[in-house]
This record gives C-alpha cells, sequence and structure tokens, in this order.
C-alpha cells in the first residue's frame, strides 16, 4: 500500500482536531474519567508486551 504514511498523518490530524473540538469538561463529569483512561491505557501497554503477533491472528 503506498501512501499509508499520509493516511496515518491525515487521520491524526482529525482525530486531534476532533479532540480540539470537544468540551471535554462537560463531556467528563466524572472525576474517575481519568483514572479510568489512563488505567486503559497501561492495559494496552502491558498487553501489546506480552503479544508478539500482528493484530487479528491466532
Amino acid at each position: 500500500m503506498q501512501g499509508y504514511r499520509t493516511y496515518i498523518a491525515a487521520g491524526l490530524v482529525a482525530v486531534f482536531g476532533a479532540f480540539a473540538a470537544t468540551d471535554w469538561i462537560a463531556f467528563l463529569d466524572d472525576p474517575k474519567a481519568g483514572a479510568v483512561a489512563v488505567g486503559s491505557a497501561a492495559l494496552m501497554a502491558i498487553m501489546r508486551s506480552i503479544t508478539s503477533t500482528p493484530p487479528g491472528t491466532a
């Protein structure tokens, strides 16, 4: 697939644009939301360090 880096860059710009446009105070009116996000990110990193196969393969 040619141009995949351009697709990745375009996707990141779109995602960060959506993040910037979101009113996070109104959206995350829960004090535990930050801890849940950090916990999810930590779990993803731990799971990735344990696995070695590409996503979708067994």
